[in-house]
């Protein structure tokens, strides 16, 4: 991989207003941006170059989007509605109500097709050198790529019986629609893991599949004179050995940056 393979110019600098910006910092839903537990995602090296995690090093971190989801899930269940309400149509001779349930179905099955066919390529990728992310658009919105200081999280609402709630999600600057950003079991693991990786005055968030860049990042961050971390955290953030640990120490220590957050 070269350096530019996944560099991508910032698209939107943050949220069309002020106003909008504050109303959804405000809102009951919002997730701050902040390392709030110590057991973050692990991610190990035989994860890289899965379906799932494409690219993974101590400058990137390219996952998948999940935007399959919608076209395959949805064309699959629209299938199965039209077969099964086109059998009772026949067998029980509905005049009316088959017709439209199968026009319906027949639609969406038709708009899953196109949309899987045409829509555009969809990326989820996290800079951290230069502190931007890159989401998906909606349906076929280009990708967006925002400072990631500007970026604001939320949770998910979930149905009745809390299925799919508590998920993180990026509310989109051009319409406030909605981008799943799941890096963990919930939304306060996934932003703690993401925020732990994105803040590059830090050390590396564990797992195996980091280990391979921890003394290159710890000799980075020497060099800058361990600038002090960009996002709070309730939690240590330790360096990989205790000789290395002593050493920033003399510059931060975890306890100068441990914050209780609200959330």
């Amino acid at each position: 991989m070269t350096e530019n393979t996944f560099y991508r110019p910032v698209t939107h600098h943050g949220y069309k207003t002020q106003k909008i910006e504050d109303n959804l910092k405000k809102g009951f839903h919002h997730v701050p941006k902040a390392i709030l537990r110590s057991e973050v995602i692990s991610i190990q090296k035989e994860d890289i170059g899965s379906r799932e995690l494409y690219y993974l090093d101590d400058n990137y971190i390219s996952m998948a989007t999940g935007a399959n989801v919608l076209p395959v899930w949805g064309g699959g269940i629209s299938t199965f509605a039209s077969l099964l309400f086109l059998h009772y149509n026949v067998i029980q001779n509905w005049p009316k109500d088959g017709f439209i349930a199968i026009s319906i179905s027949i639609s969406i099955l038709l708009f899953c097709i196109l949309y899987y066919f045409t829509m555009p390529k969809k990326e989820n990728i996290m800079d951290r050198m230069r502190g931007t992310i890159t989401f998906t658009g909606s349906f076929w919105g280009k990708n967006i790529t925002m400072p990631f200081n500007k970026v604001i999280f939320h949770f998910s609402t979930g149905g009745d019986n809390m299925v799919g709630a508590y998920m993180l999600q990026i509310v989109r600057p051009t319409n406030l629609t909605f981008c799943m950003s799941n890096y963990g079991s919930d939304c306060y693991e996934s932003i703690s893991g993401i925020v732990w990786y994105m803040d590059k005055n830090r050390p590396l968030p564990p797992g195996t599949a980091f280990d391979p860049y921890r003394d290159a990042d710890f000799e980075r961050r020497k060099a800058e004179g361990f600038p002090p971390p960009l996002y709070p955290s309730q939690v240590p953030t330790p360096e990989a050995t205790k000789e290395q640990q002593k050493e920033r120490d003399k510059y931060w220590r975890d306890l100068d940056y441990i914050t209780n957050i609200k959330y």
